[in-house]
């Protein structure tokens, strides 16, 4: 192969940096209207009344929408997930609130105007009589028996369990040279894209045809959505997807927003635009993560884990139709990640409260079980005095026993954790920091060095779901003057995956790569697909686009086989020309070859042979159980990327702050497509993975008020804090993707959070510190500090 392999810059790059890009808000149609949201101010509260009549009668208001409206026009939004199926409790959503809100944000009331000022000027004329109601802020409290209920109808504030016991770990607790007990909590966090969500929608009455933008990364699934909300039939709707500027899960469908743009565009005849502001975005875009755990470690003195008894509590926020409440079981079902624990109790409570709904995140979860089971592992090292780096390696999966069934469910395809751990010590300087941290010292400074792991897996795919799907579609044409086009049902949010689909289209037929263009984000043109989540464009829709190209080159070769009156076994495709393998001046160009396909149908060299050259291929990934009375297991992830990262930082013991000095991590992605992108990705995940360690948090207070509502609140990292980052590529390929891939676009964002941990920590060998918790801010470390400096016996220093 030529070009997978290869650091392509991105096929967008020139556009978008020259300002050429299109996205939602850039676009702008004649007779335009524009749409303000009334948002609740309440957490929980009954809507009385609302009195809309000092807004309908501003100028340039052309109509106010409310609940009541919506209830008579509009159905539910569907889920994302089917709860009943996986066994968790549903609700019905609309676009705007029937008759209660249930957290700060949510929709209650909208204006269409003829600009955006004379909307935001009439929404803020809306009177609204509300009634509050009890809140419950907390998930620990939400569980009592006397708590507020956020859906009265449940009975209790539980969304979904998952209780799980395999081996016999009372036997392994029995028998342990010692058990570790503690907890960990990971902070509730946000994205912060730098485009906040925004659609679009124009209807033509005459066709009966709604176009509708979005900056989204599923305009198929996002298509039936719409369909199903407005209850017209899905063939009635394009959807676009312009340029996105970033996503990261959070752009899943469907929002309220979504389908209220597209009906208020079909009931008034005009373009409709919603953009989302920062603030809004704060309190509705989705959060994510907020997840406590509690366990239990049994351990051998030589540091071997024989059992785990783990509690997973994570506030998922008030339920919607979102996906977002899903992470919360993902987290449960990657534990116990990359480690082999026969013996393990684990036990998962998802809980609702009356803050914002989680949704997707990148990450969606693992992050959070690989925060654990890094603060698990460092737990054991301590305990017994071992090497952190010695406890991992003792109870790493070994490499030799992949496809490895973990005690979740789930089905671990491939990796070697051993060696790209190895690896990234040696990168970081391992063997050497001892030294370099006594040099420190003696100059009074603190240095420390923390190791992490993840366990990233990706391509979902969830049983009765409409967007979460192990497969896709991609459709290659080539025309008669052998230009080439795929069109895919995989979108990009800018990850650069419309390149490494150019790449491997390129290489399935031979031809140079800027001979290739990629069209995606169209419902009216692309294959149906369900876009871009979970790092799934490379595994699923670049195996459907090498599929599709690979029949085409067949076609093509036997084509070149009767114009060189050759065995089409016999030809070899490379760099735009077909050529006789050992006789390479028996030659046709493929431009020759396409061109006598399409202007000579009837030829001899077409004989008995299908005209044009265009295939669809959808491609299904293996590895995925959703039946298991017959499998004997449940998994829905198909491919499991992993990654080893290793840091060295400087504390401050006076204040605190953390100074990330070097950051080195070693990605296990399978076979890579495009190193030059997945490092570009990497980058990107580690910088949030850093972000969520060192800064990132949404605070509510006990009312369920927001008290992070701009970027003066909520500090997420600049170029200024972000380290250089050195990273290297471990490849096991995965068995269950024609080229081996695995995916890159989640990964880098768990690691950081034990690493972190672990090198604060590290940095006072003297001092009995723990940090289990996120972020990192300088009061915490400095508490944690001056706890241990006074509260708490020194502890002897223990070998790295």
């Amino acid at each position: 192969m030529g070009y997978v392999g290869k650091g392509v810059p991105s096929l967008t790059n020139t556009r978008l940096v020259a300002g050429r890009g299109q996205f939602v808000d850039d676009i702008a149609l004649p007779d335009m209207t524009h749409v303000a949201v009334l948002r609740s101010p309440y957490a929980h509260a009954r809507i009385r009344s609302i009195d809309t009549s000092a807004a309908e009668s501003l100028p340039g208001v052309i109509h106010v929408i409310t609940g009541d409206e919506v209830k008579a026009n509009m159905n539910a939004i569907p889920e994302t997930y089917d709860t009943g199926a996986v066994g968790a409790k549903g609700v019905k959503w609309y676009a705007l609130c029937l008759d209660r809100a249930r957290y700060v944000g949510e929709a209650v009331a909208a204006v269409v105007a003829e600009d955006k000022f004379a909307a935001y000027e009439a929404r803020d004329l809306i009177e609204v009589d509300y009634e509050e109601l009890p809140v419950v802020a907390d998930p620990e409290a939400a569980m009592s028996d006397d708590a507020p209920l956020v859906e009265p109808d449940w009975g209790d504030n539980i969304m979904a369990t998952r209780d799980i016991t395999l081996g016999d770990p009372d036997a392994a607790f029995a028998e342990a040279d010692g058990v570790a007990t503690g907890s960990v909590r990971s902070s509730r966090i946000t994205g912060s894209a730098i485009e906040p969500r925004g659609c679009m929608a124009s209807y033509d009455p005459y066709d009966d045809q709604l176009t509708f933008w979005d900056s989204t990364q599923n305009p198929h699934p996002l298509r039936q959505y719409l369909a199903g909300t407005l209850g017209v039939p899905d063939t009635s709707i394009r959807v676009i997807q312009p340029h996105v500027g970033g996503a990261f899960g959070l752009k899943m469908p469907t929002f309220q927003e979504e389908p209220l743009v597209a009906y208020l565009a079909r009931k008034l005849g005009r373009p409709v635009k919603w953009i989302e502001e920062r603030t809004e975005n704060f309190q509705t875009g989705g959060h994510a993560r907020d997840t406590r755990f509690r366990y239990d470690v049994a351990y051998k003195d030589d540091g071997e884990v024989t059992g785990i008894r783990l509690e997973v509590l994570a506030d998922v926020g008030a339920p919607t139709a979102l996906c977002g409440w899903g992470m919360s079981f993902v987290t449960w079902y990657c534990l116990p990640c990359v480690y082999k624990i026969p013996n393990s109790e684990t036990h998962l409570r998802s809980v609702v409260t009356n803050k914002c709904p989680w949704n997707a995140y990148r990450g969606y979860g693992k992050d959070a079980a690989s925060f654990l089971m890094d603060r698990i592992m460092d737990h054991v090292a301590r305990e017994t005095g071992l090497p952190r780096a010695d406890v991992r390696f003792k109870n790493f999966i070994p490499a030799d026993e992949f496809p490895y069934p973990q005690v979740s469910g789930a089905m671990l395809d491939s990796g070697n954790y051993a060696a790209a751990l190895e690896k990234v010590l040696d990168m970081v300087g391992y063997d050497d920091f001892p030294r370099q941290q006594e040099e420190a010292l003696a100059e009074g400074r603190y240095l420390g060095l923390g190791i992490g792991q993840e366990l990233i897996p990706e391509g979902c795919s969830m049983p009765g779901s409409l967007i979460l799907n192990g497969s896709d579609g991609v459709e290659v044409r080539v025309s008669p003057t052998g230009d080439v086009t795929a069109l895919t049902g995989i979108t990009s949010p800018g990850s650069g995956n419309e390149t490494g689909i150019a790449q491997i289209v390129a290489d399935g037929l031979g031809c140079e790569l800027s001979r290739v263009r990629v069209i995606q984000g169209d419902t009216e043109s692309c294959p149906w697909g369900f876009g871009n989540y979970s790092a799934r464009s490379i595994i699923i829709g670049g195996s459907a686009a090498q599929l599709a190209a690979g029949d085409i080159r067949e076609k093509m070769a036997l084509v070149a086989g009767r114009m060189l009156e050759a065995d089409p076994a016999d030809l070899e495709f490379s760099e735009g020309n077909v050529t006789v393998k050992g006789t390479p001046g028996q030659a046709v160009s493929f431009d020759d070859v396409a061109s006598d396909v399409y202007r000579n149908p009837h030829g001899a060299n077409m004989e008995e042979t299908e005209p044009a050259l265009e295939a669809t291929r959808h491609f299904k990934i293996g590895n995925v159980y959703h039946q298991p009375e017959k499998q004997g297991r449940f998994s829905a992830y198909p491919s499991w990327p992993n990654g080893a990262a290793a840091c060295i930082v400087e504390v401050d013991p006076e204040t605190g702050q953390i100074e990330i000095l070097k950051y080195c991590m070693v990605h296990d992605a399978g076979t890579i497509v495009n190193p030059l992108l997945a490092d570009a990705n990497l980058h990107g995940g580690i910088a949030q993975g850093l972000g969520a360690a060192l800064y990132e948090q949404i605070v509510y207070d006990e009312a369920a008020q927001p008290l992070t509502a701009t970027f003066m609140d909520y500090t997420i990292p600049t170029a200024v804090e972000i380290p250089r980052m050195e990273l290297a590529h471990q490849e096991t390929p995965t068995p269950f993707t024609p080229l081996g891939t695995k995916g890159v676009g989640e990964s880098g964002v768990g690691a950081p959070l034990g690493a972190l941990c672990n090198a604060v920590e590290d940095a006072f060998p003297d001092l009995d510190i723990t940090l289990n918790e996120v972020p990192l801010t300088p009061s915490r470390v400095w508490s944690a500090i001056q706890e241990a400096k006074t509260g708490a016996p020194e502890r002897e220093a223990v070998s790295r």
